[in-house]
């Protein structure tokens, strides 16, 4: 896997190297002037030039080899014209030996007169390269069909032979490191992602919307084979960052209440969906459309971390999906932004009329006119590529946005600068790539209706024939015709096949994901799988369903992680193994009391999938009308079980959530607002005494954690500020903050560790408190030495949350006095009287007050010099 990366690594260096090159090559031949045709031919001479990097290089490690000459072919114009041919590259190696490299395609020049391969050393020491080129008259080859050869006046011209000088590689046992790559992110980030920070493309993916969402043209889903995001994070708890109303939603009041039915603002406008994203760069658009489809409310534009409104258009046409274009040539290399809308066609055009626009700013780029209706998915370079039928001549065809583009200055091929023509109208019929026939018999029957297409994957264009429903209905005949198309060419692949199903029985096809399509039979309820490539069955059928709701399994399933996701109306969520149908595990949202007559909280579809995670959507779009209990659940992706739910309610027939950047936007019935869910900031504060404290006192440290989101909440207030909630009790205090429920009483706060800094300089624990429901903590600590104390409060973040600090600091000075004191007497007699009393007095003195601590210590004194003076007394009558 580590020299995987390593290759990979090594084709974009060496990519980035030749298109500098080009850059420098491509500047010098525009300097040479061609005015006329030269007889005789001249002979020109050449340079030529050779380049090995990194040097030195490890054992085993690829070194880089760039050649060129100094002169461009003159006539070669983008994919046009003449190359340089004949090019070699020789190494000598350390043990004497000579090498030709293999340089198969790369031994003809690109159209600035270089080319490049790569070499692999396997012995230490010295090796010597030389590149050489033999020469060659210039013959006008490959001529651009519309404009012919470009710089004709050289064709028939000599270019010398040429031969670089010797590069010599020293190659070490060593090998040469990277750079470290920037590590993915812990704590929050935010748009622009820096970019050195390659690996980032893993949590970074965009949501462009390509597929419709339900049955309007309100662009949503992530592309045409569903709504599986695999370059992207995604919440695991129900933390709200911000909601926005998309309608009015929620109880009416007044005379419209009491009951389910009719109490509600309309939630569930099935066939007219109120949000469908598209999410770029950390900036997400969408369609305002606060009542029917027939009058929308123009486009905003909203940052996706913030909430905040950055710009709208007033604009009735509907927006159709947003681009990422990365553009790269000689001149320009890197990526470019665009929303893609289906505008008012005006005469004298007709057909489908397609406007691009700058999705920076939301202003309009160009349109593409005489159109018509496609099914799009995002080509390697995020070209807008479309496929087709033309009903008239029996072809399937495919459209490419770029080609389109850049017709008016020439096509893609010969093009070194992306400028699209501001203000243009350009025919649609520039940017056909291809038309080709499809399959009108079968059995020398004919094929009727015309094939038309159900579903596109990157390199397959699955297409279908089915009599004329019966009654009007999705019943089958109990047969229909199938065939497979290359997307990339147009070639027939397999087909047509004559396709058995059930008799008079409804099946529902899936987009085409993991080389596979999958088909629903409802009547039995089960699914089977077939092979896109082939058309052959791979599994199938499953074990039926087993509540009789799932009849109604509505929407589309999605296949991610080698498995296919389901859910049904009766309350279930299913996950095959994708290879072999077998069911791996099964959700269930459990029994409804009297809430809904189905037995169970029905699950209409699978919102998305992003991050190891399952996101579904409870609710229904038909009677009875907005029931309680309804829930958004997340689910983990590999086992099934439950990773978080919130009260949420279905807004139409199909998915509208979108998941990117680790924020995932879903709209609810139960208010009509659009929830963005993902982890929050956080803010920490700490407080401790601000004075010095004497050794030995114990000192109250104290602060708060607070959710720092952008939101407004239900209750008046903004939500930074609230308190920081732990994981367990996200869901209950979302609600009560966003959706008017209960406070949940028992909930607490979050873990905050708490470290100091010694006077010494070295670091400590004090201990780990949780904040409580109102987002304070506390916690008492005796310093154990005099001096200064740096105190660390951390919230190290959860699901919820991101990290946060907050750091003060404590002076502890020298302990209190000692209330014992050495206090001396006041007067001490310096000579000792001649003669002591022999007899102590007969008469006690009268009963006074307790002595004053000055009176004792005098007392103790005279007491004193009268045992001194009996005991020098005793010792002159031993010495006689």
């Amino acid at each position: 896997m580590k020299i995987e990366l390593c290759e990979d690594r090594n084709k974009k260096v060496l990519s980035t190297t030749v298109l500098i090159l080009t850059l420098c090559i491509a500047t010098a031949l525009s300097a040479i002037p061609v005015t006329h045709a030269h007889t005789p031919p001249l002979s020109i001479p050449t340079w030529a030039y050779l380049s090995v990097t990194p040097n030195p290089v490890g054992v085993g490690q690829a070194a880089f080899v760039n050649f060129w000459l100094d002169k461009a072919p003159p006539t070669a114009a983008g994919a046009y014209g003449d190359r340089w041919h004949g090019f070699k590259v020789t190494v000598t190696k350390p043990d004497g030996t000579v090498q030709e490299l293999p340089l198969g395609a790369h031994s003809n020049s690109d159209a600035v007169g270089g080319s490049y391969t790569t070499f692999t050393p396997d012995q230490v020491g010295t090796y010597t390269f030389v590149f050489s080129y033999p020469g060659q008259t210039l013959t006008g080859e490959n001529p651009n069909p519309r404009t012919g050869t470009s710089n004709a006046a050289f064709v028939g011209d000599y270019f010398q032979p040429s031969t670089s000088k010797p590069v010599t590689l020293t190659v070490q046992q060593e090998k040469i490191p990277y750079l470290p790559m920037t590590p993915l992110p812990s704590e929050y980030w935010q748009r622009p992602i820096f970019s050195e920070n390659l690996d980032w493309y893993t949590i970074a993916g965009n949501w462009l919307g390509l597929k419709a969402v339900g049955f309007t043209r309100v662009t949503g889903q992530y592309n045409a084979s569903g709504n599986f995001n695999p370059y992207t994070t995604a919440p695991n708890t129900a933390h709200i960052l911000w909601a926005k109303p998309l309608a009015p939603g929620g109880i009416i009041g007044g005379e419209f209440g009491g009951t389910e039915y009719g109490s509600s603002y309309m939630q569930t406008p099935q066939y007219e969906p109120k949000f469908g994203g598209i999410i770029i760069n950390g900036i997400l658009y969408y369609q305002q459309l606060p009542g029917s489809s027939t009058y929308p409310a123009g486009w905003v534009a909203i940052d996706l971390r913030t909430g905040k409104e950055l710009w709208t258009k007033n604009t009735t046409v509907p927006l159709l999906c947003g681009q990422v274009l990365s553009y790269v040539s000689p001149n320009q290399y890197g990526g470019l932004s665009y929303l893609w809308t289906t505008e008012t066609t005006v005469a004298p055009n007709t057909g489908t009329t397609y406007g691009m626009y700058d999705a920076t700013t939301g202003n309009w780029v160009l349109n593409i006119v005489n159109g018509t209706s496609m099914t799009l998915v995002e080509g390697d370079d995020g070209t807008l590529l479309g496929y087709y039928v033309n009903a008239t001549d029996r072809t399937l065809c495919l459209w490419n946005s770029t080609e389109n583009i850049l017709y008016p200055s020439g096509h893609v091929a010969e093009t070194w600068t992306w400028r699209p023509p501001l203000g243009a109208s350009i025919d649609f019929k520039y940017g056909i790539m291809w038309r080709k026939p499809i399959a009108t018999n079968i059995s020398g029957e004919p094929i009727s209706p015309i094939l038309s297409i159900t579903t596109v994957s990157s390199d397959v264009v699955l297409m279908t024939s089915i009599p004329a429903l019966v009654g009007g209905y999705s019943w089958q005949p109990g047969w229909k015709i199938m065939a497979a198309y290359s997307a990339k060419t147009g070639d027939l692949l397999w087909g047509p096949k004559n396709m058995t199903e059930l008799d008079w029985a409804r099946v529902t096809v899936s987009p085409a994901m993991q080389g596979m399509w999958f088909e629903f039979t409802h009547e039995t309820m089960t699914w089977a799988a077939y092979n896109l490539y082939t058309g052959q069955k791979v599994w199938g059928p499953s074990e039926p369903y087993t509540a009789p709701f799932g009849y109604y399994v509505c929407y589309a399933p999605i296949a991610a992680y080698g498995k296919l996701y389901t859910c049904d109306f009766g309350g279930y969520v299913h996950a095959y193994d994708i290879q072999t149908g077998k069911q791996v595990w099964q959700f269930s949202t459990g029994p409804s009391g009297y809430e809904t007559p189905y037995g169970n909280y029905p699950l209409l579809h699978i919102e998305c999938v992003a991050d190891g995670k399952v996101y579904v959507a409870g609710g229904h779009t038909y009677n009875p009308p907005l029931f309680r209990g309804s829930k958004l659940w997340c689910l983990n992706a590999t086992t099934g079980e439950a990773v978080w739910n919130i009260s949420s309610f279905v807004t139409s027939n199909a998915a509208c959530g979108a998941v990117a950047d680790g924020y995932l936007l879903e709209p609810n019935g139960y208010d009509n607002r659009l929830y963005c869910y993902g982890k929050g900031q956080t803010a920490v504060t700490v407080s401790a005494p601000t004075t010095v404290q004497p050794l030995g006192t114990s000192i109250l440290i104290q602060g708060t954690v607070t959710d720092q989101s952008p939101g407004q909440t239900c209750l008046g207030i903004p939500a930074a500020g609230t308190p920081a909630i732990s994981d367990k009790y996200m869901t209950p205090w979302m609600e009560y903050l966003y959706m008017q429920q209960p406070k949940p009483a028992e909930a607490i706060g979050v873990p905050v560790h708490i470290t100091a800094v010694y006077p010494d300089g070295t670091t400590h624990d004090i201990g780990t408190v949780t904040s409580d429901i109102d987002g304070n903590y506390a916690i008492m600590w005796t310093p154990p030495t005099q001096g200064l104390y740096k105190v660390t409060a951390t919230f190290e973040g959860s699901n919820s949350y991101y990290s946060s600090h907050a750091v003060t600091n404590i002076g502890v000075g020298a302990a209190p006095a000692s209330p014992s004191a050495s206090v001396s007497p006041s007067v001490s007699p310096s000579v000792a009287p001649s003669v002591a009393p022999s007899v102590a007095p007969s008469v006690a003195p009268p009963a006074v007050s307790a002595p004053s601590y000055d009176v004792f210590m005098v007392a103790a004194a005279v007491v004193a010099v009268v045992v001194i003076v009996v005991a020098a007394l005793v010792l002159r009558k031993r010495r006689r």
